[in-house]
């Protein structure tokens, strides 16, 4: 007996049709990874810019602003200045232990040194700290001068005061032509 003949037919769409999902599946997980890869980059310079947004804004809100300058005359010469302070409108509070302030006239420039050439006290204070400048305090610095460089009549100097976070504050001030024998001079505003 002969056997039938089967007539199976040759369908290769099949073969077709898996290799396409093959491709297609590899195209999804490249996909995936690429957006992983993506949402975590995103993540880090999310925390990066909100780090430098951080710093910049302590950078421009605890600015210190100079209300008065008032120098005290002894023997015909200005040797110490009362600075009176306060932070700016939203600024942070200021550690007054860790201001640098710098004195320069025409003969020379010197940092000033807390405890020995300048002293800090509170004129006005809201809250329990002496040496913290808050939001509301009037902060008085007392620079007194070298005694090889006092404030004479028609001199000029500058106070550069640098708080630890913030920009610094440059004050130029000048003398009078005469102290007309006053024991105290406003020489800013």
């Amino acid at each position: 007996m002969k056997a039938k003949g089967t007539n199976l037919m040759k369908n290769e769409d099949a073969d077709v049709g898996i290799g396409t999902l093959i491709i297609f599946i590899a195209m999804v997980l490249v996909a995936a990874v690429a957006a992983a890869v993506l949402i975590q980059t995103s993540g880090v310079l999310q925390q990066k810019a909100q780090q430098t947004g951080k710093e910049a804004t302590a950078e421009v809100s605890s600015n210190l602003k100079i209300v008065s300058v008032v120098g005290n005359v002894t023997g015909g010469a200005i040797d110490k200045l009362d600075v009176l302070i306060e932070v700016s409108a939203g600024g942070n509070p200021i550690d007054t232990n860790t201001l640098r302030v710098k004195y320069i006239n025409n003969n020379s420039a010197n940092f000033l040194v807390n405890g020995t050439n300048l002293n800090y006290t509170e004129d006005r204070t809201v809250d329990s700290s002496n040496t913290v400048l808050s939001s509301g305090d009037l902060g008085k610095l007392t620079l007194t001068l070298p005694a090889s460089s006092p404030l004479n009549v028609r001199e000029t100097a500058t106070i550069q005061i640098i708080p630890e976070t913030g920009t610094m504050v440059i004050k130029d001030i000048a003398t009078p032509a005469t102290f007309a024998g006053k024991t105290q001079y406003q020489l800013f505003p």
